[in-house]
């Protein structure tokens, strides 16, 4: 392999953070995404400067390189040798290519969701009105607190922060309403719950603040804007 060409585990790392439109965790690739993202991978963008690296937790993100890289995936040939399931997600993004052409909507705009097509707004004019929903529940409440204080411990949007801690500014509500509202989160776009990637260094409290969803315990919490 020369020095430039990339494998499809890198393809697919491209892919996955241009998909996801946000930066991912290592621990999002290797145990969500069932990718086999290794250093070899992540030296092999860094050295193309199409993602940059964090530490603790490891976390990648697409440069503006990187997205115009990713991009080229769209409506490209399956690499040789990707095998039945790569066969079938370049048929996806072959049909993905199509989808952005015919509108005219760019690449990240269409993942991040911000599409303002006419099309769009002529549908949503069209719509008839919501029906009247049930006053807002308590979990609603709860979840938009742990918003707010998510918010006041993170550096920036995207940045993880132990449940623990979360827990800790969040004072004293009830923790089947904390950990209600951390499942009602983790099923919104920009919000990621994730396992510590290294286990041996969790502290006891670390460990006993996790929620556990999907049958895994969950040590870290990113909102990302």
């Amino acid at each position: 392999m020369s020095e430039k060409e990339l494998t499809l585990v890198d393809r697919c790392i491209l892919v996955t953070l241009m998909i996801k439109a946000t930066p991912l965790p290592q621990t999002y690739f290797t145990n969500i995404a069932g990718i086999g993202l290794k250093a070899e991978h992540r030296r092999r963008l860094l050295s193309r400067e199409l993602i940059e690296v964090t530490e603790k937790p490891i976390t990648l993100a697409l440069t503006d390189e990187g997205w115009r890289r990713a991009a080229e995936e769209l409506g490209a040939e399956a690499p040789r040798g990707a095998g039945s399931t790569g066969g079938a997600l370049y048929v996806a993004l072959d049909f993905l290519r199509r989808l952005i052409d015919h509108s005219g909507t760019r690449a990240d705009d269409l993942f991040r969701l911000q599409i303002s097509g006419g099309d769009v707004v002529s549908a949503l004019a069209a719509a008839p009105p919501p029906a009247p929903g049930p006053a807002p529940d308590r979990d609603a409440d709860v979840a938009t607190m742990v918003r707010r204080t998510y918010q006041e411990l993170a550096g920036r949007p995207g940045d993880y922060v132990m449940l623990s801690e979360l827990r800790s500014a969040l004072g004293d509500l009830p923790r089947a309403e904390v950990d209600a509202a951390l499942v009602r989160l983790n099923r919104e776009r920009n919000v990621h719950l994730v396992p510590e990637s290294n286990q041996k260094v969790l502290r006891p409290e670390e460990r006993a603040a996790a929620v556990n969803i999907g049958n895994q315990d969950k040590h870290l919490i990113a909102i990302s804007s």
